[in-house]
């Protein structure tokens, strides 16, 4: 069986476009656990409403913690052997498991992952027509960090197991508000060695720029993301690893300090810790694929004098 994990919240513009990709899913072994985190709307009534429809969903109303804390929750009870989170304001093809399941199994993988897009949904996908390929944990790591095959560091775009997750306490840390899924994909990807890529698009995934992680203004929770590239950048035990999430971490660290003294941000102490992770193998970041602007705009942050 496969455990879907949808977090839910103010969400009741999109929530039943979201809930009919589930319920209509060809894989039929499914649970669908909605997870309503205090939504202030009907969004909490449509999960009721749906749930009297479909004996599949298991619907959970709590108070509000954020996302974090909501996905948190639904693992815990999470009775499939798969596990997947989906968010409430997105849809998934309608035949998106049956092809993540089938290839966990036929390829022996412990994990899986496809392609998104946002522009048009697309309700199904021709099995025939699926790239499918191995990489290694070096490879997915990069793609974490330096995002190239619209996969990124999302959680909602995988098909994990639910055993590896539960038994090596694998959560979304609380504190984190920017860049949780992408700690929560390496402490997994650490614990796995066959790793699955599908080269097409399996889920749709609305932009909200209203998030904290699309809005151009500075937001204090941008700065949390710090907290996951020091976690990963300690635990990591390759040199080759470091360099590769250094990348990732002074990519994300320039655009943020542009924000910053776009918005006049006042905390002394928050620019030099974000110009602290601008330091970390700077050579690598250099040498990256990363857009020549950005390491333009990499050197002249670094002349800047902090504000006063």
């Amino acid at each position: 069986m496969v455990s879907i994990i949808v977090p839910v919240y103010n969400v009741e513009k999109y929530l039943e476009d979201c809930l009919k990709s589930l319920v209509n899913q060809t894989y039929k072994n499914i649970e669908i656990i909605l997870v309503d985190d205090g939504s202030v709307d009907e969004s909490g009534e449509i999960c009721d409403k749906w749930a009297e429809k479909d004996g599949r969903i298991i619907v959970y109303h709590k108070k509000n913690e954020g996302v974090s804390a909501t996905r948190n929750f639904g693992i815990q009870k999470a009775r499939g052997k798969f596990l997947m989170f989906v968010d409430a304001d997105d849809m998934l093809v309608l035949n998106a498991i049956e092809c993540l399941v089938e290839k966990m199994v036929e390829k022996n993988a412990e994990l899986v992952v496809c392609k998104y897009q946002s522009h048009e949904y697309q309700k199904w996908v021709n099995k025939s027509d699926l790239k499918v390929k191995k990489v290694s944990p070096n490879v997915y790591l990069q793609e974490i960090m330096v995002p190239d095959r619209n996969i990124a560091a999302f959680v909602y775009n995988r098909l994990y197991l639910t055993q590896i997750v539960r038994k090596n306490n694998i959560r979304f840390n609380q504190n984190v508000r920017v860049c949780e899924d992408t700690l929560f994909n390496y402490e997994y990807m650490k614990l796995v060695k066959q790793i699955v890529f599908i080269e097409n698009a399996l889920y749709f995934y609305r932009i909200n720029v209203d998030s904290t992680m699309f809005q151009k203004k500075m937001n204090p929770a941008k700065l949390t993301a710090n907290i996951v590239f020091d976690k990963m950048l300690f635990d990591a035990e390759k040199i080759e690893d470091k360099k590769i999430i250094a990348v990732g971490c002074i990519a994300y660290n320039v655009i943020l300090l542009m924000q910053m003294y776009k918005y006049k941000w006042k905390d002394k102490n928050d620019y030099k810790n974000v110009k602290k992770h601008l330091k970390i193998y700077p050579i690598e970041f250099m040498k990256s694929r990363i857009k020549f602007k950005y390491k333009i705009g990499y050197w002249f942050l670094l002349c800047l004098p902090t504000p006063r």
